[in-house]
């Protein structure tokens, strides 16, 4: 038996195929423009809790953790402070630990007084292709003496080269989406973009607070802009709690820029003593998940 199609039948089943291959791949090299309502309590997507829609998982159980993490050989510090520990409020097997001397705060406080060197940092490539939209979730917990002092740094997400330490991106060379705690440990985005402005851009300050001892689940979900456009998203849950949707955000002004893994950051600072921890304190973090995320492009006219 054979089937007989018309010209326009043909045309549309390859248009379907390749629409069904870019929804599949998660990952796509055109910035997402389509969205839905966040529920109470998890993202609008259905693939928080699909494995088909992990791309990349760590939870400290390899004997060698940073090799899962891809580290990049450049920007690295502080690495002595990390160490894989069982989770002896038993919610995890294993989480990584943090270590936050006393008197210590940014790397630049340590070089210029001698300070010591708390906490650490690296770009994790996580073997992920480059995309333009990805949700990254993970758990921290901060002791129970913790101090939040004036405010410090948590891991977030970053593309291209990545951007921090007052170096305002261009919109071709990367960007960032840290945390910060503040004081009381109020919670925010702190982003590096090219609209930024001689520091990163503060979002939703305030909107969440972080307590000593207690387990808190953190995600942020980006979604790019287009090149010409100044319309990305970032948006944030907090124990559940939708606490930030940002739209109308930069990060890029070429199309060749995009996600690239996550930047694990974490030290008290800010750029002077003022900012350091009074006693030694630590963070211990579990269960990082990195998804993709189900979003159809913006279809424009010829």
């Amino acid at each position: 038996m054979r089937f007989h199609f018309s010209r326009s039948v043909i045309t549309y089943l390859i248009l379907f195929g390749v629409a069904l291959v870019i929804t599949l791949t998660g990952c796509v090299g055109i910035a997402p423009r389509a969205y839905g309502d966040a529920s109470p309590g998890r993202p609008s997507t259905d693939s928080a809790d699909s494995p088909e829609h992990i791309l990349w998982r760590s939870d400290f159980e390899q004997s060698n953790w940073l090799d899962n993490w891809q580290r990049r050989d450049r920007d690295s510090w502080g690495l002595e402070n990390l160490e894989v520990l069982p989770d002896q409020s038993g919610q995890f097997s294993k989480v990584l630990r943090a270590n936050y001397p006393a008197g210590s705060a940014s790397p630049s406080v340590a070089r210029t007084i001698g300070a010591p060197l708390g906490g650490g940092q690296f770009y994790g490539e996580l073997g992920v292709t480059p995309c333009d939209a990805l949700r990254l979730s993970y758990y921290v917990r901060f002791s129970d003496n913790f101090d939040f002092v004036k405010g410090g740094k948590l891991p977030g997400l970053f593309g291209g080269d990545g951007a921090s330490g007052r170096a305002i991106p261009t919109g071709m060379d990367g960007f960032s989406t840290r945390y910060m705690w503040r004081r009381r440990g109020d919670g925010e985005v702190y982003a590096y973009l090219p609209t930024s402005a001689e520091h990163g851009t503060s979002l939703g300050r305030g909107n969440w607070r972080f307590r000593p001892g207690v387990w808190h689940h953190i995600e942020q979900e980006v979604v790019l802009n287009h090149p010409d456009q100044d319309d990305g998203r970032i948006r944030v849950w907090f124990d559940g709690d939708t606490v930030l949707d940002e739209e109308d955000v930069t990060f890029r002004r070429v199309d060749t820029l995009h996600l690239n893994g996550i930047f694990f950051s974490t030290f008290f600072g800010g750029g002077d003593p003022s900012w350091a921890t009074p006693v030694s304190v630590y963070t211990d973090f579990a269960d990082f998940v990195l998804y993709s995320v189900d979003v159809a492009p913006e279809i424009r006219p010829d």
